[in-house]
C-alpha cells in the first residue's frame, strides 16, 4: 500500500485522540515505510527515471539483486521489530499508545496489499512470508487516488459525525 494511504489511516484510527496522539498515530502509520526511500532512489538511479522515481516493472528482481535495500524494508515491516524496537521505544519516550496501535495495522493492512516477491516477511529474519491478494503499492495512480478519496471521505463523516454530537465511543 502507498505511504498516503497509510497517513490517512493513521488520522483515521486516531480520529478521537489529541491532536498530538493524532501526529504520532500518523507518523508511525507509514514509519515502516520509511526505510524504503533509499531503495526508491536507487532503482530510480539505475534505471534512469525521471526525478529518481521507479517504474513499477523495476522492482521486480529488485529483492535478489539489492539484499541490503531489501533488509531495509523486510526488518520493519516484521512483528518480531514490533515488538522488540518499537514497542519498547513507545513506552520508554511515553508516546501515545495509539502510535503502536499504528504501526502494527500497517503491517496487517500490508500483508493483502503485498503479493509474490515483495509479500511481507511477518517474522523477518525468518523466511515466512505470507503472501496478500494484490500489489497495492503497484497501482496506477487512478487506482490510488480513489483509495485516497475514499480514505478522506470517511475523514469527513468522522467530523460530520462528531460535530453533529454522534460518536463511536459514546452509548
Amino acid at each position: 500500500m502507498d505511504i498516503l494511504s497509510h497517513i490517512l489511516i493513521g488520522k483515521i484510527i486516531s480520529f478521537n485522540k489529541t491532536k498530538v496522539a493524532q501526529i504520532w498515530a500518523m507518523l508511525f502509520s507509514f514509519l515502516p515505510d520509511l526505510g524504503q526511500l533509499p531503495f526508491y532512489l536507487v532503482l530510480g538511479y539505475e534505471n534512469a527515471r525521471p526525478f529518481l522515481f521507479p517504474y513499477n516493472s523495476d522492482w521486480m528482481g529488485a529483492r535478489a539483486t539489492h539484499p541490503f535495500l531489501t533488509a531495509m524494508w523486510d526488518i520493519p515491516h516484521s512483528f518480531i521489530f514490533l515488538f522488540l524496537i518499537i514497542l519498547p521505544v513507545i513506552l520508554f519516550f511515553k508516546i501515545p499508545k495509539i502510535a503502536f496501535f499504528a504501526y502494527g495495522l500497517h503491517l496487517l493492512i500490508d500483508i493483502p496489499a503485498h503479493a509474490g516477491e515483495w509479500a511481507i516477511k511477518l517474522f523477518y529474519p525468518l523466511n515466512f512470508t505470507m503472501s496478500g491478494i494484490t500489489d497495492a503499492w503497484a497501482w496506477p495512480i487512478w487506482g490510488m487516488a480513489l483509495s485516497w478519496i475514499i480514505l478522506i471521505i470517511i475523514i469527513f463523516a468522522l467530523k460530520f459525525l462528531k460535530i453533529n454530537g454522534k460518536s463511536f465511543n459514546s452509548n
